[in-house]
């Protein structure tokens, strides 16, 4: 499990920044802080993977922060989440191992896809000693293309189509709020309701879909699919 500390001074944005990273179970947050030099006092005695770091803060800022933090050569990467926009603030916090730059009001899934980039750059490095040019270019693609990188590779190792699970994520992106169940699905895709089950349970697994419960259905309950974001959390 990834260790993580959020350094924020507005309580309310580190706590929904806390809820976001906490949905990927692999990751968890121990710390918060509102300020870089409390940050720092815990790092220097606890090991920490991954900081979630906001750049305007009292006593130590974000920019302040990073500098120590690659002076006392903490061996650490960060996300930052800020309102600063401007070009300048970015190619300050560059030089200085920043994996990802996100705005506020971030997105969910963005979010997500921040983590996502993060942990496959981390497996991908501590798998092997040496990398071949596919691997080098995975740890150095966008977000997008890492996250779509790494859906492949997930989907190889466990014998999944990758056009199959393209194809119930388009059918249930179509009905936007409407949760449909694995027969639908099935009807609607042209694929065996084995194949949809077998499916649906990686989706869910990798955060896309969600699953509920349709009492409205009749005697019998019916287990309904939805994408995530479309009316659910």
């Amino acid at each position: 499990m990834y260790r993580v500390i959020i350094v924020e001074d507005e309580p309310e944005i580190a706590r929904g920044t806390k809820e976001y990273v906490e949905k990927n179970p692999e990751f968890q947050v121990k710390a918060i802080f509102s300020n870089g030099q409390e940050a720092l006092n815990y790092i220097w005695l606890n090991p920490v993977d991954l900081i979630v770091l906001d750049l305007f803060m009292p006593k130590m800022n974000g920019k302040e922060f990073l500098y120590r933090l690659r002076k006392e050569n903490f061996q650490v990467d960060v996300i930052v989440v800020t309102a600063a926009s401007d070009a300048g603030n970015i190619r300050e916090v560059l030089p200085f191992g920043v994996v990802d730059y996100l705005l506020k009001p971030f997105e969910a899934a963005r979010f997500a896809e921040a983590l996502e980039r993060f942990e496959q750059r981390h497996r991908i490095l501590n798998a092997m000693s040496g990398l071949d040019q596919k691997g080098i270019d995975t740890v150095f693609s966008t977000p997008g293309e890492a996250s779509a990188a790494s859906r492949r590779d997930r989907l190889e190792r466990k014998g999944l189509r990758e056009e199959k699970y393209q194809a119930l994520l388009d059918c249930l992106d179509a009905q936007g709020e409407t949760a449909l169940s694995a027969e639908t699905l099935a009807d609607r895709t042209g694929l065996s309701r084995v194949t949809v089950r077998r499916y649906l349970s990686e989706l869910i697994e990798a955060h896309e879909v969600a699953s509920s419960v349709d009492i409205t259905t009749g005697p019998k309950p019916v287990m309904v699919y939805q994408r995530r974001g479309k009316g659910t959390t």
